[in-house]
């Protein structure tokens, strides 16, 4: 059966803010889970953290976890999900402030936002981050959360899982944008009423292909597809309403430091896989386009490869990976295979098992299984 874009768009508390395509289905996690408990394991690692499936749920089991990101944003997000507020203290001062919102200075932090809302908009999004600005800073992960999501359904970008412009104008009257941000607020400390916040969430923005904490014991994580799917520009507008990226400069900088998944954030200065094997599955891609297709493939493989070689020193139990195939310039790339080579050439143990069909028909999701040497 094909799986769903996201199938924890619609549970507590994930809802909160959700991702694109990632396989991390609720059976699967709970699969894990399972196996965590059975085998004692009290560490759990999501190096690539994205929206926060694995520390919500490894949080209301009582596992202590860590989440690495290289994108800002998810750390926020994560944030909002895991940690307990005084939320009573939080809704009244947001509904006492609203009361003198429009009085409020609008603050846009980029130039760049006004290609993305209509000047009126523009205007009440920015009174509402002005608004968050002034909340208290343990606050603000949640006010972040909840303004990226109205940002997201008053902008011209839409996600179809890539952002797209849309073809016709965005336009609401402050008072509706206002009124949207405190009801999806409400419905987010609802969900967070009802939350277990008992295991520990620690969060790092890094880069997993270069650090990994010195003790790994369990492994549950989507790295990112190799699907020419830019990663960044998904979560463009909340980085830019944030704060947290300026412009294009501050964007090419955060895809600089991403594992390589699309042509935007391969670099002339990065290192490619030297795998001759892997060199030959990426001169299978043809059309205008091989190029670059080839250059982020072998720059991607290569970022994995020293991922797994970290991962080989500090694995205790096992790691798994949700994989997707990819199609790239008419060629078929079998990343769960190559990635499964390539962790077995560190002595890391690696099983596949076919998940089903992903979100777009005619390609598949696998789950990789890694195992530690010894």
């Amino acid at each position: 059966m094909p799986a769903q874009a996201n199938p924890w768009r619609s549970v507590a508390v994930h809802r909160i803010g959700v991702y694109t395509e990632h396989g991390l289905s609720p059976g699967l996690v709970e699969e894990f889970m399972k196996a965590v408990r059975e085998v004692g394991c009290r560490n759990i690692v999501d190096p690539f953290v994205g929206s926060g499936v694995v520390a919500v749920e490894a949080q209301k089991r009582c596992l202590p976890f860590l989440g690495i990101d290289a994108d800002p944003w998810s750390l926020i997000l994560v944030a909002a999900k895991t940690r307990p507020l005084d939320y009573n203290a939080l809704l009244d001062w947001t509904l006492e402030r609203f009361g003198s919102l429009e009085e409020l200075e609008p603050l846009v932090p980029s130039p760049r936002l006004e290609q993305y809302h209509t000047p009126m908009v523009l205007a009440a999004l920015g009174r509402l981050r002005r608004l968050i600005e002034e909340a208290a800073q343990e606050w603000r992960p949640l006010l972040l959360a909840v303004l990226g999501r109205v940002a997201a359904e008053y902008s011209l970008l839409r996600r179809s899982p890539a952002p797209r412009l849309r073809r016709r104008r965005v336009e609401a009257a402050p008072h509706a944008i206002y009124r949207d941000f405190v009801d999806t607020l409400r419905r987010a400390i609802g969900d967070l009423r009802g939350h277990k916040f008992c295991g520990p969430v620690d969060l790092v923005w890094g880069d997993s292909t270069a650090w990994l904490p010195g003790r790994v014991c369990g492994v549950l994580t989507s790295p990112p597809f190799a699907n020419n799917l830019d990663y960044v520009r998904h979560t463009m507008l909340e980085l830019l309403w944030a704060g947290l990226a300026r412009g294009s400069r501050d964007l090419g900088w955060l895809r600089s430091i991403q594992v390589p998944a699309c042509e935007a954030a391969a670099r002339a200065w990065k290192l490619e896989t030297r795998h001759p094997w892997l060199q030959s599955l990426a001169a299978r891609i043809g059309g205008s386009r091989a190029h670059g297709y080839r250059r982020f493939l072998l720059q991607y493989f290569h970022a994995m490869d020293k991922h797994f070689e970290l991962l080989a020193e500090r694995l205790e139990w096992q790691a798994w990976y949700t994989v997707g195939d990819s199609f790239l310039g008419g060629a078929y790339i079998p990343v769960h295979e190559a990635l499964a080579r390539l962790a077995r050439e560190h002595g890391l143990g690696a099983e596949t098992r076919l998940l089903g069909e992903r979100f777009r028909p005619g390609r598949r999701l696998y789950l990789l299984i890694l195992h530690a040497s010894g």
